[in-house]
């Protein structure tokens, strides 16, 4: 299977994935990574401790926030 690089997503957070940013065709760098990577970058995502790779997942519809189920909300101490 041969997949265009303009049909490729790259995340990285540091200047040995420059390459990767560069090239693909959407380059994420998490906002904690340097400076170099966000300025390879298309965006730049929340840092990895504020849930940045699931957020860029999310804006990039690989997955959707999980939902509640119905009448299941969470009460401390139950």
């Amino acid at each position: 299977m041969v997949v265009p690089l303009a049909d490729t997503v790259a995340i990285g957070d540091s200047d040995n994935d420059l390459t990767m940013i560069e090239v693909a065709g959407i380059g994420i760098a998490m906002g904690n990574g340097e400076q170099c990577a966000k300025d390879a970058a298309d965006w730049v995502a929340d840092a990895v401790d504020a849930s940045g790779l699931a957020h860029a997942f999310e804006r990039l519809g690989v997955v959707e926030r999980p939902q509640p189920a119905h009448g299941t909300a969470f009460r401390q101490g139950a």
